[in-house]
């Protein structure tokens, strides 16, 4: 009993001690913890000798049996720090060594002193190599997640960086593209600058696609459910496609059961990007007859369940999980990322539902499910009017002429008065000589960086400016990062001319 108390009170002792211990700092209390060790592995060991030394028949295959646990837990538990390991390595041999002898010895038997003692330095030599093999096993192991977790980090530094890189000319293309299609009249300029302003979403599209795959790797994306109507977000997303769809002489059919919740709480935004995946999907591999969208409701498992059929070439049974991987797009070369199915799985999961290919005589079937919370009715929509800025100045800084040139003519189209500035001094004194309502600040800048710039807007005299970040940053949490470091907004580049007309309206106080 005795052996045991002073067992568990070392025990109790080193677990305290070892409470955010670094080596390197406190020695003394590493020395103490070995000290520790050490002897709680004495005091479980000096027992077993004194069982070892009764002569009933079952004492010596019980010593034997607690002092092999001993070893065993020295060799799996003790030695992942291998001097911990040692420590209580030591303990047992020193202790297993002299109750040996000393039985042996005392019994005036040499023999049995000397093949028990080869038995047990054998044991105690073995021990020790398993403890160092495992050591080394453990050590690989963190090194490889270590190396693991460093291949993460650069992956997402790489994302970042490369969207951020792509962004920049994107907003341009994207942004003199709109601008021309609005201004001319000419049907062959409109088709041309359609089919490139097209493109360029698609590009847009596609670098989300990239970065949104690297967040479901990480956290998962976020889901912002809302109350709205199911079959008016879907019948929506349909219309989207109709015309491309039509385009492609394909047709494209939507059915909804009569029981669908008028209202219910769901996340719009992740429903439309799952659906306008699959029927991207459909649309890219129907050349005959079309797609069906049949909408219906499982009130008992609360799930929206939409299925998406087509009439295309359809995928093999041994591929139906292989469609669902990253960068997987088929036996036939299509374009897109090949990440869409991939992505819509994991929002779907995420949603507390799932996509699912299913068993088709015809082309490719996939279900949609995702839980929702049917509502009484959806909020009221505010009355909309078109977005008229005239009067208002807005300063927008950027670095980049062509950034500056994209923003000043969507605020134009807008009727606002437009200032530029390219760096973060120069709109210090934009400000100074004339107080715009409104800034839209890139955050990576020569000089004073967009932050930088934001801290000195902040510290200038007058009532607070609201300073909307205007940036390539378009990682998952680039938006939630910089609103918590006092942006009152965030516009990811490229610019498109409904993101900066809701986020002015939002934040000049107007009715978009």
């Amino acid at each position: 009993m005795a052996a045991m108390g002073l067992d568990l009170l070392c025990e109790g002792i080193a677990f305290s001690l070892m409470r955010g211990l670094d080596p390197a700092q406190s020695r003394w209390r590493y020395r103490l913890v070995l000290g520790l060790v050490f002897l709680m592995e004495l005091a479980y060991t000096v027992p077993c000798l004194m069982i070892w030394q009764q002569h009933l028949p079952f004492a010596k295959a019980l010593a034997v049996g607690l002092v092999s646990m001993t070893l065993f837990q020295l060799t799996t538990v003790r030695a992942i720090h291998l001097p911990f390991g040692m420590a209580g390595w030591l303990a047992v041999a020193a202790t297993t060594l002299l109750g040996n002898g000393w039985y042996w010895l005392s019994h005036d038997d040499l023999a049995g002193f000397t093949v028990s003692t080869l038995g047990v330095v054998g044991a105690i030599i073995y021990t020790l190599g398993a403890m160092r093999s495992n050591h080394a096993l453990h050590l690989e192991i963190s090194r490889r997640g270590d190396e693991a977790d460093a291949g993460n980090r650069a992956k997402g530094l790489f994302l970042a960086q490369m969207s951020h890189e792509l962004r920049t000319p994107l907003n341009a293309i994207l942004g003199m593209g709109e601008a021309e299609l609005a201004s001319t009249d000419d049907p062959g300029t409109k088709d041309r600058m359609q089919t490139l302003v097209a493109s360029a979403r698609g590009l847009a599209l596609m670098l989300d696609d990239i970065l949104e795959m690297s967040g479901l790797d990480e956290t998962g994306l976020p889901i912002r459910p809302v109350t709205s109507a199911p079959q008016q977000v879907i019948a929506t997303t349909v219309a989207l496609f109709r015309p491309a769809f039509a385009t492609a002489g394909l047709r494209l059919t939507l059915t909804c059961a009569a029981d669908l919740p008028p209202a219910a709480l769901l996340d719009p935004q992740r429903l439309r990007q799952c659906l306008s995946n699959l029927l991207s999907n459909a649309l890219k591999f129907t050349e005959t007859g079309g797609a069906t969208v049949h909408v219906s409701y499982l009130p008992q498992a609360e799930l929206l369940q939409i299925d998406v059929a087509d009439t295309g070439s359809g995928i093999a049974a041994h591929e139906t999980e292989r469609a669902f991987q990253p960068f997987q797009r088929g036996s036939r070369v299509q374009s897109g990322s090949g990440l869409g199915l991939a992505i819509s799985r994991g929002l779907a999961r995420q949603m507390g539902g799932d996509l699912l290919l299913l068993p088709s005589a015809q082309g490719a079937l996939f279900r949609l499910t995702l839980r929702i919370e049917p509502q009484a009715a959806c909020p009221a929509p505010v009355p909309s009017a078109p977005l008229d800025l005239s009067g208002r100045q807005i300063l927008v800084v950027d670095d980049i002429a062509t950034n500056r040139l994209v923003a000043a003519t969507y605020l134009r189209r807008l009727a606002a008065t437009v200032a530029e500035a390219a760096t973060g001094d120069a709109a210090l004194a934009a400000i100074r000589t004339n107080r715009p309502d409104l800034v839209l600040l890139d955050m990576n800048m020569p000089g004073l960086s967009g932050l930088q710039t934001l801290a000195q807007i902040r510290a200038l005299p007058g009532p607070p400016l609201p300073v909307l970040a205007m940036t390539a940053d378009a990682a998952a949490n680039d938006r939630a990062r910089y609103l918590a470091a006092g942006l009152d907004g965030y516009l990811a580049k490229p610019l498109t001319l409904e993101a900066v007309t809701a986020a002015l309206a939002a934040h000049l106080r107007l009715t978009a």
